[in-house]
């Protein structure tokens, strides 16, 4: 079920559903059904420019990845951290393509999470290194390519524990929790993930502090060119606003399931 839902996915972008009522605006002009394709352009028009301009995608990544600050070892007591003993990387993806050296082969998030949680155990050297994720939709596990790179920057191999079951988020709930039980550990994911990342692990009973990495919004303040227009990063932040979406309503059917 997990596989079908990662296959569907990419068909309900922006980008997908605004070619479609392009052509379903050429099917109506073809059969001269001119009101039904002039419909069909407004709704495609519409849909260009809310999603070119991130309206409201912007607005609503933004509120969601700043709901927890950047991970601060000053703000953590002495006691505090002589009680964690894991920084936990959550999956994301990759592609084995071995003309490319394996830190090229881990997708972008999947990079900055690592970096993240290299970071932040080397602050911390009394912790383990925990990589999490499964193979999906390649045929490497993610966390054997997150754990090779993270040897290859330097991370001694003693420290790293890798966990290549889960294929989502309530999987490496699931799988990690016989290993963190109730102690404290540094939960690293994307920004944007973090907030139901937090509640998954939270509901479980365990107790995550968060390290949000991946940050997708960043400004200085200063107007730019692009803001004027719409811009494929744009229609990239509103698809990530409906996967959002979308898990979601995934963790409350399985709720309901369960």
């Amino acid at each position: 079920m997990i596989e079908f839902a990662r296959f569907l996915a990419p068909f309900f972008a922006p980008l997908p559903i605004g070619v479609f009522c392009l052509l379903l605006a050429l099917f109506f002009m073809i059969f001269r059904l001119q009101k039904m394709a002039i419909f069909s352009l407004l709704i495609t028009l519409c849909l260009f420019i809310v999603f070119g301009y991130g309206v409201p995608a912007r607005q609503y990544i933004k509120t969601l990845e700043r709901k927890f600050p950047s991970f601060d070892i000053e703000k953590i007591t002495e006691e505090q951290q002589r009680k964690i003993r894991f920084v936990v990387v959550l999956g994301s993806a990759n592609v084995t393509d071995t003309a490319l050296p394996e830190s090229n082969q881990l997708n972008t998030s999947s990079l900055y999470r690592l970096v993240e949680g290299i970071r932040i155990q080397r602050q911390l050297p009394q912790t383990f290194l925990i990589v999490s994720g499964g193979a999906v939709q390649d045929p490497r596990a993610n966390a054997v390519v997150a754990s090779r790179v993270a040897e290859s920057l330097g991370v001694d191999r003693e420290q790293i524990v890798t966990e290549v079951r889960p294929r989502d988020t309530a999987e490496e709930v699931k799988f990690l929790l016989p290993i963190l039980k109730d102690m404290p550990f540094i939960l690293v994911t994307s920004a944007a993930h973090m907030e139901r990342a937090m509640r998954l692990f939270q509901q479980a009973g365990m107790q995550p502090i968060a390290a949000p990495t991946d940050f997708l919004i960043k400004s200085n303040g200063q107007l730019v060119s692009s803001s004027f227009v719409p811009t494929c990063g744009n229609f990239g932040l509103s698809q990530r606003m409906l996967y959002a979406w979308a898990a979601q309503a995934w963790n409350s059917i399985n709720q309901l399931i369960q």
